[in-house]
């Protein structure tokens, strides 16, 4: 009797939906509208396979666009079959210079490489996939053992467009390519390979170009082609808002510094755009260790402390690293993976030795975790529009130079119309 009453008592003073736990019905289930099928035949080659050079692709119109994967494969250095080369683990995002990218007529926009890396780690659900996607992303080379193994030499870089996220619980919805009229394309930059490979004193020759590099399109079609939205609305009168899954990202602005005697350090960060600021990324990189004959260009330093304010107000205040536990309660996952510390303390040979690698993520949107695959949600953050954004804190080693990398990440939408898609903020 009084576990009756305790019950009612709750079952009326509690706000929420009645679900149904035992039995199946449209309160706890969900179906598919329309019925899809996914394929991943479509390949393209790039135009260019050559060091610090740049291709086009395109995919035209056809239905969804889901994940771009980019494959790419080293030739056997000449020579000594890369006596005195290595190459670090995930090495293939650090040969993407830049991304670019511009659906149907839109402007084209950017992310440097880095960025993609970031980005495809912090969206990960969880730490053994953020593990295998650098590792899948290149895996490290530190002898001729090494360079003749085809499958060490080949690597698979997920390209993080604004449409897609790594993600499976929370993932993206297909770009409806139906609705434009003009391909999406991509622009896919390489980097100086001198600029990643290392390449100690009589190392032989670094390659000047790869062997091969194929991007892969993953689709989604309709089984009716009559439900396309193309198919049952004349889009040259109506518009069709497409959610972005995260947040749009502008180009990385890079911020180089010298800490002081204790290590501190102040900056004030330029470039953001106006519009509805969701969270920044920041992650903090050393050029002595891109600039030797020893290449480390996914090493991340965490600061000791770290602050940030907004017009003087202060949105995240750390002491002692303390938001490296908010970091952790915030995600699914820690900002942090285990990255490869090259040296050659012998030359021609090399050693690998695993290090924390960790960006930092401040976050102005209240947390909140979208559970179901392709489910979308727009949680706001701090309007921005010419304001002054400051960034102070400590860094591990005193009178060092470092550089402070900042993509910031805003609410946005694309509104497609008259064949075309546009970003709206």
């Amino acid at each position: 009797m009084q576990a009756e009453i305790a019950l009612n008592v709750q079952q009326s003073i509690r706000p929420g939906e009645c679900i149904d736990t035992f039995y199946a019905g449209k309160e706890n289930s969900m179906k598919q509208c329309h019925a899809t099928v996914e394929d991943n035949r479509f390949f393209q080659g790039l135009q260019s396979l050559s060091s610090n050079s740049s291709s086009t692709v395109t995919f035209n119109p056809n239905e969804g666009l889901a994940e771009v994967i980019l494959t790419i494969q080293l030739p056997q250095p000449s020579g000594g079959g890369g006596v005195g080369l290595a190459l670090p683990l995930g090495w293939g995002y650090s040969l993407l210079r830049r991304i670019g990218y511009r659906y149907g007529s839109s402007q084209l926009y950017y992310i440097t490489g880095q960025q993609n890396l970031i980005q495809t780690l912090a969206l990960c659900e969880d730490s053994g996939k953020k593990q295998q996607m650098l590792f899948l992303g290149g895996q490290a080379m530190t002898s001729t053992a090494d360079w003749a193994d085809p499958v060490k030499r080949t690597c698979y870089i997920y390209l993080r467009l604004p449409h897609s996220s790594p993600a499976l619980s929370g993932g993206a919805l297909p770009f409806p390519t139906d609705v434009l009229t003009a391909p999406v394309q991509l622009q896919i930059d390489l980097q100086d390979f001198t600029q990643v490979i290392s390449a100690v004193a009589g190392s032989d020759p670094v390659p000047t170009a790869l062997a091969n590099g194929t991007v892969n399109f993953t689709q989604v079609t309709m089984q009716d082609a009559g439900d396309l939205v193309a198919r049952r609305f004349d889009m040259s009168k109506h518009a069709l808002t497409i959610p972005l899954v995260e947040g749009w990202t502008q180009e990385a602005v890079s911020f180089p510094f010298t800490s002081g005697a204790d290590g501190s350090f102040s900056l004030s960060l330029t470039g953001a755009k106006a519009g509805d600021l969701k969270k920044l990324r920041v992650w903090f990189t050393s050029p002595a260790d891109t600039s030797g004959t020893v290449k480390n260009p996914n090493i991340y330093y965490p600061p000791s402390s770290i602050r940030f304010a907004i017009n003087g107000l202060i949105y995240l205040d750390s002491q002692s690293g303390s938001y490296l536990l908010t970091n952790v309660l915030r995600r699914r996952v820690p900002p942090t993976v285990t990255a490869s510390y090259l040296a050659s303390p012998a030359p021609p040979a090399f050693t690998a030795t695993p290090v924390a690698s960790t960006f930092v993520e401040i976050d102005l949107a209240q947390p909140y975790t979208i559970g179901n695959s392709q489910e979308v949600a727009l949680i706001h953050g701090v309007p921005v529009m010419n304001s002054v954004l400051n960034l102070t804190g400590t860094m591990p080693v005193a009178a060092q130079n470092y550089v402070c990398n900042v993509e910031y990440v805003l609410n946005c939408s694309w509104m497609a119309s008259r064949g075309s898609a546009e970003f709206v903020f």
